[in-house]
């Protein structure tokens, strides 16, 4: 009777040891996660607060300057029964133009929306109904829109536009986040340079919408907004003068393509009170990723390529990555996580409008290791469970990684690589496909300016992250920050 107590004790020590090596167990866990998920945590909420201050931020493309003088003509609103009388005349005079439809006009007139296609013109998406109030009240909206016109696209054509124009621009009515989202998602945004007036008064002649135009400013790629919509036959009528300026003047005539740099006005005064939270932010922008991954070759119209292009090779295309390479901003910080990179003009190259740095500190940043392979001219890196081989010689790079779960063959994936370059002993690689390669993400850069400082936000996850994060940008692999 005397041993019960004594085995009860035992028993409740036991139990209470048991507990506290679980709740250890369960600490560490917690502990591990959290720590390995910090840096993409607080990059985030960075760029969260960043454009709620509004500050836009932006990824940088690569963009072709046109060799010529080159104008590309613009319309708004339709298609309209005065569409056809457009296409008429740019078939006439041999003359491409783009075409950003309303969602709602594409379902009342199909096959006008078809010959402009047919006619070899380029769409673009100009949302469903073009109602101010609506889409500018919150993002969702537009968002909403902005899809319900592409899939009317689709599902008509067989065609998904890369290209928004906001109606009414975007002016006073884009703000940060707008820019951001639609950017993340694979949108090119393009207002215009010469604004024709049709729109903005009642009553406009013809004449007097030539006179608008006639009065430019005429640079080496000139956007002129005009529109087919209801009630716009004076444009009609003014569009034959307007095609003799330009040809006048020198100027090729072409459809927007994403070679095409777009032009954007400033932000300006915000004209619509909007209230984003972090809920809503996270959200939006799971949303614009996940429809990165919809720009596939198969979406595209025959003949019409909407993809981002490779590094440009014409000599005007040269030059111009030769400016960009004097130019540029002053200095490079790559926030990575809860670390920061600094570069100094000397210790980075801004080429083809994206950044190429250094790849031993870079990585050293992230937590990996470098090792150069004089004999093959190879730079192996260690990063976390990854292994990516920098290959020189055959100027591609080789990344290996374990299997994910779903696809037990992901092991390694070849890239062209001949973005890489060696000078004076220092391997220089593009800032944005060396992140995602390694499975991180670049969460937002400033748009770089001749001078000044630059800032890049990534997300770091050690080498760890499950996946090929690269896929979701599988139709331009080398899309640069």
């Amino acid at each position: 009777m005397k041993r019960r107590p004594q085995a009860y004790s035992f028993r409740m020590i036991s139990t209470v040891w048991t507990s506290m090596l679980c709740l250890t167990i369960l600490w560490l866990t917690v502990l591990t996660n959290t720590a390995g998920a910090a840096p993409g945590h607080e990059g985030e909420e960075a760029l969260f607060t960043q454009l709620k201050s509004g500050k836009r931020m932006a990824t940088e493309k690569n963009y072709t300057p046109a060799e010529k003088p080159t104008v590309y003509l613009t319309f708004d609103d339709g298609p309209s029964k005065l569409t056809p009388k457009v296409l008429d005349i740019l078939r006439k005079e041999d003359v491409r133009a783009t075409f950003f439809v309303l969602g709602e006009q594409v379902q009342e007139r199909p096959n006008i929306a078809k010959r402009i296609v047919e006619d070899g013109h380029a769409l673009g998406n100009h949302t469903y109904n073009h109602v101010y109030q609506e889409l500018y009240s919150d993002f969702r909206v537009f968002w909403e829109q902005v899809q319900k016109t592409e899939n009317i696209l689709q599902e008509t054509m067989g065609v998904r536009p890369r290209f928004i124009r906001a109606p009414g621009g975007t002016y006073g009515n884009f703000d940060a986040f707008y820019f951001y989202y639609l950017g993340q998602a694979g949108y090119e945004i393009y207002d215009w340079t010469i604004d024709s007036e049709d729109a903005r008064r009642p009553g406009m002649t013809a004449d007097q919408i030539f006179r608008t135009v006639e009065k430019g400013p005429f640079g080496n790629e000139v956007i002129v907004l005009m529109h087919d919509g209801s009630g716009h036959d004076e444009t009609v009528k003014a569009l034959p003068r307007i095609i003799r300026l330009f040809k006048e003047k020198g100027y090729a005539f072409a459809s927007l393509t994403p070679e095409v740099k777009p032009v954007q006005f400033s932000s300006g005064k915000p004209k619509w009170s909007r209230t984003e939270t972090r809920e809503s932010f996270d959200s939006l922008l799971a949303a614009a990723h996940e429809h990165r991954e919809l720009w596939t070759a198969e979406d595209l119209p025959p003949g019409k390529d909407n993809a981002l292009k490779a590094l440009p090779s014409s000599s005007a295309a040269i030059a111009y990555a030769e400016a960009g390479q004097r130019g540029g901003p002053d200095r490079l910080n790559v926030h990575l996580g809860d670390r920061t990179l600094a570069f100094t003009k000397e210790q980075f190259r801004f080429r083809d409008g994206s950044y190429r740095v250094p790849l031993r500190p870079l990585i050293a940043a992230m937590g990996g290791n470098v090792e150069w392979n004089a004999e093959r001219r190879m730079a192996v890196v260690r990063y976390g469970a990854i292994t990516a081989e920098y290959d020189l010689a055959r100027q591609e790079l080789r990344v290996r990684r374990p299997a994910a779960e779903w696809d037990a063959e992901a092991k390694t994936r070849i890239h062209p690589f001949p973005e890489m370059e060696l000078a004076n002993g220092t391997l220089y690689v593009p800032l944005r496909q060396t992140l995602e390669l390694l499975g991180d993400r670049v969460l937002s850069s400033d748009v770089p300016y001749e001078r000044g400082t630059v800032d890049v936000q990534a997300a770091v996850y050690g080498g760890y992250r499950t996946g090929w994060i690269f896929e979701t940008n599988r139709r331009n692999p080398f899309a640069q920050v």
